[in-house]
């Protein structure tokens, strides 16, 4: 059988974690070999491919493009602009730090979407089952068929929401009490991904252009085209984004500008709030783990006392 032509994001980490201590004491082509030893064999023949072209003479980053399926654009763009700046060791451990930091991200995610979904359906088929008023309504397949359609429409909006969201969808989410405080804290993220770039030595107009290339967020990346034009034209960072990010993130992008260190900035702007994206969904983990317990236990409990009602009511006087 075929082993899958791709990565886990913490194998990417790993990888990563791995590439950064070996290159500072061997050659980038002895390192790659060494850093995939633990990988899949379908990823270690790849290394040895790209091992081969970089003896050969071809830059690291160009060579590690040459199969799409392992890295994004996004990651290619930095190993090459560290290159050039001799800062891949470095460069290799950042990137580590984030993939590790979007896989600790996305099992939150997951845990909060699965309990989400399943407190949702649950209060949903709890008031359908206290409301039917058919005594053998429960024990029908029909009801539960319905049930199942409920769960997968939910899985399927969960998907659709996720997935494929517009600027319009997102200005709009960003205004609910709970969801509205987790893009924010998600959008920040992606914004102190401009710590990286500017730590391998290009200018911030060159950042800002790689960033909004790759990131997701389509109001952020909105938000970063018109600060691109308003730094052309002579604005700082914090200026051109004067009442679109929080009131932090403000003054901790000026301070960066002010003592000279914005690269060091963002950095501190990333770390601040992917602990508060952390705790916010953990808080929300937290909250809809006892509620799905009392909705299904509740749930249970209807099924049970109209079984057994329906039960008692079927037996001989």
């Amino acid at each position: 059988m075929a082993l899958p032509n791709r990565l886990k994001i913490r194998d990417k980490a790993q990888f990563f974690y791995q590439l950064a201590a070996l290159l500072n004491g061997m050659s980038v082509q002895q390192s790659l070999i060494l850093a995939g030893k633990d990988c899949n064999p379908v990823f270690q023949r790849y290394l040895h491919q790209v091992s081969v072209a970089v003896g050969s003479g071809q830059d690291l980053a160009s060579a590690m493009a040459l199969n799409s399926s392992y890295f994004d654009g996004w990651t290619i763009s930095l190993l090459r602009l560290a290159e050039y700046s001799g800062s891949l060791p470095q460069t290799c451990r950042q990137l580590a730090i984030a993939f590790e930091a979007q896989v600790r991200r996305e099992r939150l995610y997951r845990s909060v979407r699965r309990l989400a979904i399943t407190t949702v359906w649950a209060v949903l088929i709890l008031v359908a089952a206290i409301f039917n008023r058919t005594p053998t309504g429960l024990v029908k397949p029909e009801f539960w068929l319905r049930s199942l359609a409920i769960a997968l429409l939910l899985l399927g909006i969960s998907f659709l929401t996720s997935s494929y969201s517009t600027e319009r969808s997102q200005q709009l989410a960003m205004k609910l009490p709970v969801v509205g405080k987790l893009i924010q804290a998600r959008s920040m993220i992606y914004l102190g991904k401009l710590a990286l770039p500017l730590s391998c030595g290009v200018t911030l107009l060159t950042a800002l252009e790689l960033v909004r290339e790759y990131i997701p967020d389509r109001v952020l990346r909105a938000n970063l085209a018109s600060a691109t034009r308003k730094i052309r034209a002579g604005q700082t960072l914090s200026h051109s984004l004067q009442g679109k990010l929080p009131p932090i993130a403000m003054e901790i992008i000026r301070t960066g500008e002010e003592t000279g260190h914005l690269d060091t900035a963002l950095q501190n702007l990333v770390e601040f709030y992917e602990g508060d994206l952390e705790r916010r969904l953990n808080w929300l983990q937290l909250s809809l783990r006892p509620l799905s317990f009392l909705a299904i236990a509740g749930l249970v409990a209807v099924v049970s006392v109209r079984g057994l009602t329906t039960l008692l009511d079927s037996l001989p006087d």
